[in-house]
């Protein structure tokens, strides 16, 4: 990168840093305002001393910065580069750029590398990040919400090796990390390897890693015989709470577990379009630019404010476009693919020509 891109990248990297910083405030003191009653009572309910509810919510809304982060980084970015531009032309500098030969979409280079860190940034956030802090996220969520959650009809399932594991919980306390009315269906290749965990209950035994039965049984084809342990270490309760319910939080898991329930679930249309969003929504940081940049460069009289509008609507308008889809890909009025790629492919091809048509 010559001198010049480290110029503007520095330019682009401070509003970046900047902007991101105020949506993530504006987000979490909206968060705040709007559930700070239900929290307070929450706490007085479990006895928190001021000290203790004040860690609680910190560690919560550190625990909700990845989500955040995934949800207004495209819009972060096309806001810090728009910024970018605006300070560039109020200093005079586009011209002389321009003037000694260099194209505009060559000075524009640097921000269109800020969209693809921002997108490469999301998707490793998606892949490593927001699934690791979900379990302890749903969990403070629990706790500050009501203080004390009895989950019905937990499921988890979950495959590998060819060996699939169906648990059943009528009746799940988070605090307590107790599960009533236990069932583990453990399906093979073969019908004779199949095998059935059943218990009156189970409680998290840290010490072990695992779940204390109370009058399990496992039986099989050829016998039945009394368990004290679950085997399932790998579901603690956090993880429970997060990935056991009915409607599984599909934009908290990784690209290869969603990959992984779309195999044993396939009829779950909202899994499937959370993979595909998964790909589609990072690319959103480049779409957007290509869509604001022409509109931010101008050189007539007059002509700033509206085209700076027109790109604040066509960012909104390709917000709105996506959160239709999603809600007719949810319900299956159309396919999960569609509604997943259908405003990377109509706003796409609309960034294409604006930016190839940009004026120089």
């Amino acid at each position: 990168m010559s001198r010049l891109d480290r110029y503007v990248g520095r330019i682009v990297f401070g509003s970046f840093v900047a902007g991101l910083a105020f949506f993530l405030l504006l987000a979490i003191i909206m968060d705040v305002l709007g559930n700070m009653p239900r929290y307070i009572r929450a706490a007085e309910d479990q006895e928190l001393s001021t000290l203790e509810f004040a860690f609680s919510l910190c560690k919560h809304y550190a625990l909700l910065l990845p989500v955040l982060f995934v949800t207004i980084t495209p819009f972060v970015t096309v806001i810090a580069c728009m910024f970018s531009v605006a300070r560039l032309q109020h200093a005079n500098e586009i011209v002389p750029m321009l003037f000694v030969g260099r194209p505009m979409r060559r000075v524009l280079r640097p921000m269109m590398y800020c969209g693809l860190a921002a997108a490469v940034g999301m998707a490793g956030c998606w892949q490593w990040i927001v699934p690791e802090v979900a379990p302890a996220l749903a969990a403070s969520e629990s706790s500050l919400n009501r203080g004390r959650v009895t989950q019905k009809f937990l499921v988890d399932e979950s495959g590998e090796g060819g060996v699939i594991n169906r648990l059943y919980v009528v009746e799940f306390d988070p605090l307590e990390r107790r599960i009533t009315d236990v069932s583990m269906l453990v399906e093979t290749v073969l019908a004779a390897d199949c095998l059935m965990i059943t218990a009156r209950a189970g409680q998290w035994d840290e010490a072990r890693g695992d779940w204390a039965l109370e009058g399990g049984w496992r039986e099989s084809v050829h016998r039945k015989v009394k368990v004290e342990w679950l085997g399932r270490g790998d579901l603690t309760p956090e993880v429970l709470l997060q990935r056991g319910r009915e409607t599984i939080e599909a934009d908290t898991l990784a690209y290869t577990e969603l990959a992984t329930t779309m195999q044993l679930r396939p009829n779950r249309a909202d899994i499937r379009l959370a993979f595909h969003r998964h790909i589609t929504y990072p690319l959103a940081n480049l779409i957007l630019l290509m869509l604001a940049l022409p509109l931010a460069i101008w050189f007539e009289r007059g002509a700033r404010v509206q085209r700076i509008l027109l790109a604040i609507g066509l960012c909104g308008a390709y917000a709105l476009f996506d959160l239709v889809c999603q809600s007719l890909g949810i319900r299956g009025h159309i396919h999960p693919v569609v509604a997943a790629w259908s405003p990377t492919i109509v706003f796409g091809s609309l960034a294409v020509v604006m930016f190839g048509g940009m004026k120089t």
